[in-house]
């Protein structure tokens, strides 16, 4: 057992040390902080409104943009870095010297990829320091929670990136021509984060038309106008809210093994929807005029103004209004009201985005697991010569 944690701690100490000293790591640390500097500078100059950014508002909007980069940046590079992993060293003959010493063949192979995550984890703290420090220069205080939920993106966006460099680390151990593995990785980082979610997209497309199809009849798209100005949804909006439900569930059935997609899930419930509910009531007496009994507005006897919040968007009319009698201590009075209902994005955080989607983290970590066993499968057989 403490042979095994040796050969782990000598493998990930190795691997600290020579990955820090490549171009990789310095690539990696560099386009981690490009991405977040023009994103703040960006944030910085577009104020809403006339107005400065709320601290949820910047953190929602860094989240958006740099899941949005984060596909094209960070996942090449983690990928291309599993990629070269293994090949490499055994191209140049440093693979077979490290195990000719007392080490185990897992102990090594774990403790190199737990230096590659260590490295990959050291950029991300620098991320996060220089995106603190670019959310301060903005004038926006550093709260413990921006903190959480800074890390907590980080993080994220590190767990994908871990299974990134999983399955570099398969091809890489399939493949012993580093440049071949390369062009492999890339081509199959297009197949998962670019062409299945387009392949969802069409497929969804498909049965949505099918659907509208079997509601409609086959000359729904014809006879789609004459919904324009009913009070049922058209065809053409019918279609539209069963495609993006589809889209949904079948990138959350299908697209498991891909982590972007996954992790757009993962992280996204930033915000829900509550509605704000203001009821304003106006008491007014009762006078007798002739034979007639009228309302007198000229002097109110109160007023009463009650906010209620729940979750979810209005229920019913966004404003209603008018009036009622009501009996007090043997007095009837008439009441004059008005409500009005808003319907509100208020921001979450982070966390609240993961607990709301712990099967994706699950999902996430699984695939993780499954894709390192393969690979540290391989190379406790693979011949080393």
């Amino acid at each position: 057992m403490n042979m095994g944690v040796l050969d782990l701690m000598w493998g990930l100490k190795l691997e600290i040390k020579k990955s820090i000293r490549t171009k990789k790591f310095w690539a990696i640390l560099i386009i981690m902080l490009l991405l977040y500097i023009p994103i703040l500078y960006a944030i910085k100059t577009v104020q809403p409104y006339g107005r400065e950014f709320t601290a949820s508002e910047v953190i929602a909007a860094l989240i958006s943009i740099t899941l949005s980069l984060a596909k094209f940046f960070i996942t090449i590079l983690a990928i291309v870095l599993g990629a070269t992993a293994v090949n490499a060293e055994i191209t140049e003959g440093t693979l077979r010297v490290a195990i000719s010493k007392p080490i185990s063949r897992l102990g090594y192979i774990v403790g190199k990829f737990l230096g590659h995550i260590v490295v990959l984890f050291i950029a991300i703290l620098l991320a996060v320091v220089v995106t603190l420090v670019g959310i301060a220069m903005m004038g926006i205080d550093i709260t413990s929670g921006l903190i959480w939920d800074v890390l907590l993106l980080n993080l994220s966006i590190l767990l994908a990136m871990m299974e990134f460099l999983a399955l570099g680390y398969i091809v890489s151990l399939f493949v012993k021509s580093t440049s071949t593995a390369i062009g492999i990785a890339i081509v199959l980082l297009f197949l998962m984060s670019l062409m299945s979610p387009i392949l969802v997209e069409y497929f969804a497309h498909s049965k949505a038309e099918e659907l509208t199809r079997e509601k409609f009849g086959p000359n729904w798209e014809r006879e789609g106008f004459l919904y324009r100005n009913e009070s049922v949804k058209s065809p053409y909006e019918y279609m539209n809210i069963q495609y993006n439900r589809l889209v949904k569930e079948y990138k959350r059935k299908y697209l498991f093994f891909d982590p972007i997609t996954q992790l757009n899930f993962l992280l996204g419930n930033l915000t829900k929807k509550i509605h704000v509910t203001i009821t304003n009531e106006t008491y007014y007496p009762m006078k007798k005029e002739g034979l007639t009994i009228v309302t007198d507005y000229e002097h109110p006897i109160k007023s009463n103004v009650t906010n209620t919040t729940g979750e979810g968007p209005c229920q019913g009319p966004d404003v209603e209004g008018g009036s009622r009698t009501e009996n007090i201590n043997g007095t009837y009075v008439e009441v004059r009201y008005e409500k009005r209902c808003y319907t509100l994005e208020t921001y979450q955080g982070v966390g609240y985005s993961i607990k709301k989607n712990l099967d994706r983290l699950g999902v996430m970590i699984a695939m993780l697991i499954l894709y390192l066993g393969v690979g540290f499968y391989r190379f406790l057989r693979m011949d080393l010569r």
